[in-house]
């Protein structure tokens, strides 16, 4: 699994709309620096999301309106999506999740609010929509990365 792109929206402490292109370095492997506070974690957080449904900590589960931004109103729909590849040499395909946070969000009448259950999408090389329940569609990315969310933190991620 090779990452292309990023996108975060009302995500921990991405407020707006960010995109990372992690295709315009060239590279096979990534440094993600800066200062304390700047965001880094929050960008695992998000990749592991997007694949898994959960914050990138073993000890965090955040899994949801936790991670919503606080930076933003509840009007702005919390979602992560990532582009990445799978497989080898010629034979790489590219998938797209689309994962939006469970959240509460204003009602569309009236006054309050009501909470919005998470939402998986997942886009197939070909471009068409795996269509599935949350659960099944959670399980073909799995079985797609090859990887459980544990195996993925010890191959994929090398601690901070």
């Amino acid at each position: 699994m090779k990452p292309i792109r990023l996108t975060l929206q009302a995500f921990g402490s991405y407020g707006k709309k960010t995109t990372i292109d992690f295709s315009l370095t060239g590279q096979n492997l990534f440094l993600i620096t800066g200062d304390t506070g700047s965001g880094k974690t929050t960008i695992f957080d998000a990749i592991v999301f997007a694949l898994y449904g959960e914050a990138s900590s073993g000890s965090n589960k955040k899994s949801g309106q936790e991670l919503q931004s606080q930076f933003v109103d509840y009007g702005t729909e919390p979602y992560v999506e990532l582009a990445f590849l799978n497989g080898y040499g010629p034979s790489q395909e590219e998938y797209i999740v689309h994962r939006v946070l469970r959240h509460r969000r204003p009602k569309r009448r009236g006054e309050g609010y009501i909470d919005e259950k998470e939402k998986v999408s997942l886009t197939l090389p070909e471009g068409g929509i795996y269509h599935g329940n949350k659960d099944e569609t959670d399980k073909k990315i799995q079985e797609i990365v090859g990887l459980t969310k544990n195996q993925f933190m010890q191959v994929g991620m090398i601690a901070q």
